[in-house]
């Protein structure tokens, strides 16, 4: 990995010194520095640790959300874009902490006119596009970024063909054809993200056509409005010719964002079916394990889970300090398959988290902030008909987070 991190970086500096006078190049680069404890209440330190005691700790990291870019233009209205990742690519504070690089861009474009634009390779899809300022802790265990799994639905960076039409200073339309195979990673302790693998069906997915993300950010003035929609189809063949074969997945997005002088307010939700069975980031608390389709291997029936997420983020600036407060839920629901095959039953189930706290960037001076954070998250119970609820507990997380920047 380290051959290749250097292979990176060479490979963007030959860019920049060798391109033609008319091209335009810019290299930076970002580094992240997160210093913070946690604390886990008991129910809580069972998931994360197994432990059924409570869990603090004090840590050092530089999640992998450090990263280094090279951006290129030409005379011709093309352009490329690529960006590594590098740091600690483990997913808890006393996993294996070493070092990794991972691609997280690598894209480019060709502006046919000044309305369209056409563009290929692995970015960010247009559909969900806001996030809360919430960026510490990546490598808690429970994936602390961007209100994941507490209100936000990330829609991730993935290989895509997107074309963007604009229609004035005023809006546009983004239609992303992406990659559709793959799902939401697997979690034994509550569902796995492909309702087949629960019963150890064997099974071969179909993906024919792509997953299609649709936006339409509007602009009026200081309120831009962000709606949006996400739908993949996917088919199934198995051993059984009574189960369902096919799983759709569709969500429903409408972002805000609005600023007046130094007061600024963002927010979005999303709401839909099957989330966890597309790829992205939807977290790893409670909701999120619920919030694949579910099968009932003595019907053959897939039951659809329903999901809602939301969150909001108040700030305003006073100086080089702009102070966030930010609120988010997010809640899961679906009819669940318990006890052994032929002798079980169907059972509703729903589970929901939040998260609330604070956030306060600030500038120090040109390309050096720290980020004060006090971020509080409860992971709620996990609610089954019928049986006793799991409580999944809280956890808080306080400290600061270094960024410079070049």
């Amino acid at each position: 990995m380290k051959k290749l991190f250097i292979i990176g970086i060479a490979a963007l500096l030959l860019v920049a010194f060798s391109v033609p006078a008319m091209a335009k190049v810019k290299i930076g680069g970002i580094i992240f520095t997160d210093f913070y404890y946690l604390d886990r209440d008991s129910d809580n330190a069972v998931l994360a640790t197994g432990f059924n005691d409570p869990y603090q700790v004090t840590t050092i990291q530089v999640p992998n959300i450090t990263r280094l870019y090279g951006r290129w233009t030409n005379e011709d209205n093309v352009g490329m874009f690529i960006e590594l990742g590098v740091g600690q690519n483990s997913g808890a504070v006393d996993a294996n902490t070493s070092n990794g690089v991972s691609l997280r861009h690598a894209y480019g474009w060709w502006d046919v006119t000044p309305n369209f634009q056409i563009l290929a390779g692995k970015s960010t899809t247009p559909f969900s596009p806001l996030n809360p300022s919430q960026l510490l802790g990546t490598r808690s265990g429970s994936l602390n970024i961007i209100g994941v799994g507490y209100g936000n639905f990330y829609s991730g960076r993935f290989a895509q063909v997107r074309g963007t039409f604009k229609f004035g200073k005023w809006g546009r339309v983004a239609l992303a054809l992406v990659d559709p195979n793959g799902t939401q990673r697997y979690h034994a302790t509550y569902n796995n993200y492909f309702p087949y693998d629960n019963w150890g069906v064997p099974y071969q997915t179909n993906t024919k056509i792509p997953r299609f993300d649709l936006a339409v950010p509007l602009y009026f003035g200081p309120v831009s409005i962000y709606p949006g929609f996400l739908y993949q189809y996917r088919s199934v063949d198995t051993n059984q010719s009574n189960y369902d074969n096919s799983i759709s997945t569709y969500i429903g997005s409408l972002g805000v964002k609005a600023g007046f002088g130094g007061f600024s307010i963002s927010a979005e939700g999303n709401y839909g079916s099957n989330m966890a069975n597309t790829r992205g980031l939807i977290g790893t608390s409670g909701p999120s394990y619920l919030a694949s389709a579910q099968l009932n291997p003595d019907s053959g029936k897939i039951n659809n889970a329903t999901t809602y997420a939301y969150w909001i983020d108040l700030s305003y600036k006073i100086g080089p300090v702009t102070p966030h407060v930010m609120f988010g839920q997010e809640k899961s629901s679906n009819d669940v398959y318990v006890g052994t095959v032929g002798s079980g039953a169907q059972v509703a189930a729903d589970s929901r988290s939040s998260m609330w706290g604070f956030s306060i960037p600030i500038d120090l001076a040109k390309g050096f902030r720290i980020r004060p954070e006090l971020m509080w998250y409860d992971d709620g119970e996990l609610q089954i008909q019928g049986n006793d609820e799991v409580k999944l507990g809280k956890y808080a997380i306080y400290g600061v987070q270094f960024q410079i920047t070049f």
